[in-house]
């Protein structure tokens, strides 16, 4: 059941519909909404669809390593890699913050590394900057040794 716009709903499921449509709708211009995502799917779920969807072809990548450029066949070989150092990490964000088109994050992820059973934990410091509903460049720090 559907409503035209500008029509009230016949139903609360209509309403829930028209609501939940436009809140999906949304999604993709909202950057933190995005960043929110990438860091609870890509990483936290290890779901690959999230690079499709959220990520740009290629996306842009600053750390300590310097700077590379990945595309989305690579970031899919990067995130099974993680994902064998930490599992299916709890993610704890301790700040996000929206300045213009970037979205800075201090965020903790706490897992279980694959291959050896031994828990880890590693400290990020992250800007992602989103352009169109997708993430095209990330500025990363990480720490295994700090506690915050």
């Amino acid at each position: 059941m559907t409503a035209e716009v500008g029509t009230a709903p016949t139903s609360l499921a209509a309403a829930v519909l028209v609501c939940d449509t436009a809140a999906m709708a949304a999604v993709p211009s909202d950057p933190i909404r995005v960043v929110e995502q990438w860091q609870a799917r890509a990483w936290g779920e290890c779901d690959l669809s999230a690079v499709d969807e959220l990520a740009a072809d290629p996306m842009v990548r600053h750390g300590p390593s310097g700077t590379v450029r990945r595309s989305h066949d690579e970031l899919k070989q990067d995130l099974r890699s993680y994902q064998r150092a930490l599992g299916n990490p709890a993610i704890e964000v301790h700040e996000r913050v929206l300045d213009g088109d970037r979205v800075w994050s201090r965020v903790t992820m706490r897992g279980v590394s694959v291959g050896t059973g031994e828990p880890r934990t590693v400290h990020w410091l992250q800007i992602h900057r989103v352009d169109d509903g997708r993430i095209a460049e990330l500025w990363a720090l990480y720490a295994t040794d700090v506690s915050w």
